[in-house]
């Protein structure tokens, strides 16, 4: 019992602490190609952004017994949400790049809805007639675990972000003048390149990781995440 609790917590402690690398990598990749700075980016002073960690192991949680089942085209409500999140990554992502900037989500309602509303109605009601006729063994998995990674990422960057500046009195991100931000916390892009960025991460860098922690030792898991852990706690109290 033992020896499989420490399994459970090396293999999710380690599983953390890539992705939270990988999370401040990505960050401060931004910062240095987009204002050619470098900016340690979170609360801590190490190379670790504890967000991505937790998001990763909470859409894991979440979204694991998902992943591995077929989600056919078949389906009309699979191949409905599928179609409604296409359509409306594109078309958002179009409005975005041809019109001056869009801060307030209820302006774009107010001007774009009823487009984004009629070109979704046409499509669902056009693939569900081509794609049940033809195309009826598509597999939506990947369509459907964006969406709900989409979702996922995008409410706990507000819930973190809201808890931060509230405790710690510290603005991690301000979306105040990005594309249809929610409260200055979330916004169109950040939340799509998580969605895009976990997606990714959960198809092609998760098995590979799968697979160093099935073949690595108990010894060897314990031994990373002292190595790890220690620095990161000092790191959390300073």
């Amino acid at each position: 019992m033992k020896k499989k609790v420490l399994n459970i917590f090396t293999d999710n402690y380690i599983i953390f602490c890539v992705y939270a690398l990988i999370g401040w990598i990505y960050e401060v990749s931004w910062y240095l190609i987009v204002e050619h700075r470098f900016v340690n980016r979170g609360v801590l002073f190490g190379p670790f952004l504890p967000i991505y960690g937790f998001g990763i192991l909470i859409l894991l949680l979440i979204l694991k017994n998902f992943m591995s089942k077929e989600h056919k085209a078949s389906n009309p409500i699979y191949l409905s949400v599928s179609l409604f999140t296409i359509v409306t990554f594109i078309y958002t992502t179009i409005v975005e790049y041809s019109t001056p900037k869009i801060y307030r989500v209820d302006y774009f309602l107010t001007n774009y809805g009823l487009g984004l509303i009629v070109l979704n109605l046409v499509f669902i009601i056009l693939g569900n007639l081509i794609v049940q006729k033809y195309l009826k063994n598509i597999n939506l998995n990947v369509v459907l675990v964006f969406l709900a990674i989409w979702i996922i990422t995008t409410l706990i960057e507000y819930v973190s972000h809201y808890f931060i500046d509230t405790y710690f009195n510290k603005m991690l991100c301000d979306y105040t003048h990005d594309f249809l931000n929610i409260n200055k916390r979330v916004n169109w892009d950040a939340s799509r390149n998580f969605a895009i960025g976990g997606t990714l991460l959960l198809y092609l860098v998760q098995p590979h990781l799968n697979k160093f922690l099935d073949k690595s030792s108990l010894r060897t898991k314990i031994v990373i995440t002292l190595v790890i852990g220690i620095p990161m706690i000092i790191d959390f109290i300073l």
